[in-house]
Formats: structure tokens, sequence, C-alpha cells
């Protein structure tokens, strides 16, 4: 045995790993967590000072639930850093009552016994001056449990917290591969063979790499930062939203907080989200990239000067079906994925490393996680 030899790894202490590393460790498991950069590094998926953070999530009617155990977590890790990580402004998602973001976030707070109040366009309008160009037809629903997530500080204090319950951490350590054996794992990295019962695979976009994932796909995209013409916009004027965009596309952003401007994340259109490779990406940022952005904050947002005063190149990894892929590789296996983020896991984050740690540890998830299950793009002859 080596003295890195563990009960788990965790490759990869981004959102989904430093959490799983934080959750493993309070377990009192022998956990090793290793990052290839700096710990809360711009390389990856998890940094750009805010994320969004919600309770009644359009994305699938099942993670209303998992959003309120994440807040409850990282209420607790707020609790053991003593730093303010989740702040709840509220936040309105605005679109055709038929959409899926408005069907989809009612359905959701249904599931998740949460409470929202639907909003008018006139009401909408009044309330949010600066989304007075919502097109008449369109309608609000105001999930109070929304807010933001601060991911570099909730990186640091789950790794923080992980160390003093006895989690080892090698960062700037870079995975090579892989294996699993008859009876484990074996994590090779530049600085040496690491071998444990199990591993846990968060290295975002670089998942697909180390393991040949063909669901997992890397996405290039920019994040966008804006002033008001108007004086200050902050998230009490300019709150967490989520807004129709066209072809069930939507744009989100939020006002200033923590000194930050105001933030806004255009649709996915191609040109602002495209396939890369994570050691090549191109992090320049040019006049086309900013274009989708600019020309959405000229049309849709009132009060806000359309070019952006700061930007930086992101990643996340999409799957297939955009859903998130956690759980053992195949039946069985100790290779455990921890990818899929497809740009809205850090809400999740905490309660995702909870399901991660049982995972590692052989529990079986309930029924309801079904749908993040890497089994479910798995074919049968």
């Amino acid at each position: 045995m080596t003295k890195y030899d563990a009960d788990v790894v965790v490759v990869g202490l981004g959102a989904l790993g430093s959490m799983t590393l934080w959750r493993l460790a309070s377990r009192g498991i022998d956990v090793v967590g290793i990052e290839q950069f700096d710990i809360a590094n711009d390389k990856g998926s998890s940094f750009g000072s805010t994320r969004l953070f919600r309770t009644a999530c359009f994305e699938h009617p099942d993670l209303g639930s998992m959003a309120l155990h994440a807040r409850d977590l990282y209420r607790e890790l707020e609790d053991v850093s003593a730093t303010e990580l989740l702040t709840l402004t509220g936040g309105v998602m605005i679109g055709p009552p038929k959409s899926e973001l408005i069907v989809g976030t009612r359905q959701a707070a249904a599931n998740a016994g949460t409470i929202v109040d639907e909003l008018s366009w006139k009401e909408l309008t009044e309330r949010f001056p600066v989304h007075a160009s919502t097109d008449p037809s369109y309608v609000g629903i105001w999930d109070p449990g929304a807010g933001v997530v601060r991911p570099e500080a909730s990186i640091r204090s789950a790794v923080h917290a992980a160390k003093a319950l006895g989690a080892q951490v090698l960062d700037r350590t870079k995975v090579t591969s892989i294996h699993e054996t008859t009876d484990g794992v074996e994590v090779r990295t530049d600085d040496g063979t690491i071998r444990a019962r199990s591993v846990v695979v968060a290295a975002g976009p670089w998942v697909s790499k180390l393991l040949g994932e063909p669901s997992l796909v890397p996405i290039r995209l920019l994040m966008t930062w804006f002033q008001s013409r108007q004086g200050d916009l902050n998230t009490d004027q300019l709150p967490v939203f989520i807004r129709h965009f066209n072809d069930e596309r939507t744009f989100w952003g939020h006002g200033q907080l923590d000194g930050m401007p105001i933030k806004v994340g255009a649709p996915d259109d191609p040109t602002n989200f495209s396939v890369t490779d994570p050691d090549t990406i191109d992090r320049r940022v040019s006049d086309s990239d900013i274009a989708v952005a600019r020309d959405v904050v000229a049309r849709y947002l009132e009060g806000i000067d359309p070019n952006p005063v700061r930007t930086s190149v992101c990643m996340i990894t999409d799957s297939v079906d955009r859903h998130f892929v956690l759980g053992p590789r195949e039946p069985g296996s100790r290779v455990i994925l921890a990818s899929g983020d497809s740009g809205h896991a850090f809400k999740h984050a905490t309660a995702i490393g909870e399901f991660l740690a049982g995972s590692a540890l052989g529990e079986a998830p309930s029924s309801r996680h079904a749908f993040v299950s890497p089994s479910r793009f798995q074919t049968t002859a």
C-alpha cells in the first residue's frame, strides 16, 4: 500500500467533486481529492462569481426536492465555514403560458411542495421595469426560494471543511488514466498511482476524455456582465430571472451583487455554445462571441448598456438529454460518474455531493433518481 491509498478517490474538485469530498469526509471516509489546477480555479466550469439557485427547477419535475436538500446543505456548509454562500433574492421565470419554462416551473414547484406566485404581464412589468419589453402574451412565475450561489467560495469552503475532517487533497496533480480492477480502482496521476475501493470522476469537461464517454460533450460558452445606464441595478431591482427567448431557448441573469456588474447569460445559440476540447479551448473573446448577448440585452432588457464590461470563457458538459449523469458507470462498477451538468448543476451541488458519496459507498439510489442514472444511455442487444 502507498501513503495515498484510500477508500475513495474524487477526481476533480469543482462544483460536484468538492462537495462529494466534503460529504465523504463528513462520514468519516478515508478520501483523497485530486485537482489538476488550483482549488477554485477558472479553467473549467465552476467559477464566475455567481450561479443561479432555484427551488422550482423547470428542467425536471424531480429536481425541486434535490434543490431543497441542497439549500439545507449549503446552510450547513455556511455554518461550518462562517462564509455566506447562498443568497436568496427571489426569482422570476418569464415566458408563454404553455412554454417548457412556465409549465415545468409550475410542475417542479408542485412536486417539491414549494409556493410560487403567478404574475400577469401587467404585474410582471410594473414590478420589474427592466422587463418592460416582455411580450404581452407572456406570464411570470415568482419563486421566492431562488437566488445565487457563490461558486469559488463554495468550493473553497467545501475543500477546507473536508480537509479539516481528514480528507487528503492533491492539487496541481493531473490524472492520466483510471482503471477498474477486480477489487477496486487504480487512479494514475503524473505523480504516481492511487489505489482505492472506488472513484468518483467529477472532472467536468475532462470526464469524456478520461473515460471515453460519448454521451458527454464539452461545450465552450461565454459569460458576460453589463452596467445599467441609470446607476446601480442590484438584485432587489433585478432579482434572478430566466426568460423565454424562442424555440424553448432561454436567457437568464441577475442584478449587481458583491460589487460585480449585472450578469446576463445569453441563450444557447451555436455562436455562443460550441463543442470544444477542454485542453485546447480558445479562451480569447471576439466580437462574434459577444454578439448574441449584446443583442439580447439591447432588445429585451430596459436601461442596460448592451456592451459588456466583463467577459469570461467558460465550459459546461452537456449530456444527450441535458440531465445530470450521476452514479456507477454501469451496474456494479466502482467508477462513479459525476458529470452532465448541462449548465445548471451548481444549485444542486451539495445534494449531488451527498448522492455521489452514497454511490461511492455502494448505497442504492431511490427510484426518483432514475433520470440521472448513467444506465439510461445503455442499450441492450
